[in-house]
């Protein structure tokens, strides 16, 4: 072990006084202290021990939740996948056209309002994620008037222009959307909300 210059002054880690060290590695003033020192290192350690387990455990329990969750997606059918894409453009609908009236009958109550399909999803299933084809409208003309399409009509070409009414109007291949396809829908529209929202 080697001693140090004589010049070498530390502070006890104990009770802080200054002295001078006889070897490089003594770090207290006296043995009594450096015995306390030595217990109190010892518990550094076990603590550091203890947090080191304590976060592999949690890393555990939530690497099994995940575990867990994926199971649970796997077996989910593709109609679940399905609504949540649905409940996402839906949401962005609502928050693009939010404060503008209804498309069909033009009144803005501050009622519940839906995202209306003009051509319906059940029966133009390849419209579903069109964004020209869903509209702000209020929950009578959308619930209760089938859409209100008489007037729904004009006003949704006024808004979109005759070209854009063409083109919705004329054949789209229906995709084969698959589960992957349903969650990219769902994550793009739950982010042009987010951006909308922060623009807001």
């Amino acid at each position: 072990m080697q001693k140090p210059r004589k010049s070498v002054r530390r502070k006890c880690k104990i009770c802080k006084e200054i002295f001078h060290p006889s070897y490089f590695n003594i770090w207290w003033c006296c043995p009594e202290h450096g015995a306390e020192y030595a217990i109190q290192l010892r518990s550094k350690e076990r603590e550091k021990a203890e947090r080191k387990l304590a976060k592999e455990r949690k890393q555990k329990e939530i690497e099994s939740r995940d575990k867990l969750k994926i199971r649970k997606l796997a077996v989910k059918p593709l109609k679940y996948f399905t609504q949540q894409a649905q409940s996402a453009f839906n949401a962005y609908i609502r928050e693009r056209d939010k404060g503008q009236p209804c498309i069909s009958c033009g009144r803005n109550t501050g009622a519940k309002m839906n995202a209306g399909h003009y051509r319906t999803v059940g029966a133009n299933p390849e419209l579903r994620f069109n964004e020209d084809n869903c509209h702000i409208q209020c929950e009578h003309c959308n619930s209760y008037r089938s859409g209100n399409i008489e007037q729904y009509t004009p006003e949704l070409k006024k808004k979109i222009g005759q070209e854009r009414f063409d083109i919705l109007m004329g054949f789209h291949e229906l995709p084969k959307w698959k589960r992957e396809d349903y969650e990219r829908i769902r994550d793009h529209y739950r982010k042009k909300l987010k951006e909308l929202k922060d623009a807001g």
